[in-house]
């Protein structure tokens, strides 16, 4: 089997367009740089630092952003974000390679055509939020994987990384206030 015709590829190449419109919606003449071909991952700054594409901004600066794309069974199950942690061989996995300034996390619609919900992070945020609680484990629950490779990852609730959450299309966890997150629609 080709690794372009894993579901978890075509999955990601069903719903690249709409990640696209929300980049350009939130960077407004953006020019994006995918660095997967055809969802391998062959680039350099993909492989080690997890880098999934360029967003290229008008004014000459650019933005690199790491990608997550997760059903919308998912988002009804279980609204988290989840971290992988160990690659199923027992490497070091995304967590510890995780070099990308911002990290797109979007759960798909029931008809796999848009993001129903969607959040944006600031990855150094992100990572001074798990090391100021302690790690993964403090703000996160251990699960190994049954598919995929068996990796193992953390499941994390929302409400434990909203401080780097800096953009998002819902409310986040009912109840929840989050005076520094702005909202967007893509």
């Amino acid at each position: 089997m080709e690794f372009s015709d894993l579901s978890t590829v075509r999955f990601q190449q069903l719903l690249k367009p709409a990640a696209l419109r929300i980049y350009r919606s939130i960077f407004p003449g953006c020019e994006v740089v995918d660095l997967r071909e055809n969802g391998a991952k062959v680039h350099i700054l993909d492989k080690e630092f997890g880098i999934d594409s360029l967003i290229n901004l008008p004014t000459g600066q650019w933005v690199s952003i790491q990608e997550k794309y997760r059903d919308y069974k998912n988002l009804i199950l279980y609204g988290d974000f989840t971290q992988e942690y160990m690659n199923g061989d027992g490497t070091p996995g995304e967590w510890f390679k995780l070099g990308a300034q911002l990290y797109f996390y979007g759960w798909a619609n029931e008809h796999n055509t848009d993001f129903a919900k969607w959040i944006l992070i600031d990855i150094s945020k992100y990572k001074i939020l798990v090391e100021m609680a302690g790690g993964l484990d403090k703000i996160g629950s251990f699960h190994k994987n049954s598919k995929y490779g068996r990796a193992t990852f953390y499941s994390i609730p929302l409400d434990m990384i909203k401080e780097a959450i800096i953009i998002n299309n819902f409310e986040l966890n009912e109840g929840i206030e989050f005076t520094n997150v702005k909202e967007a629609k893509g």
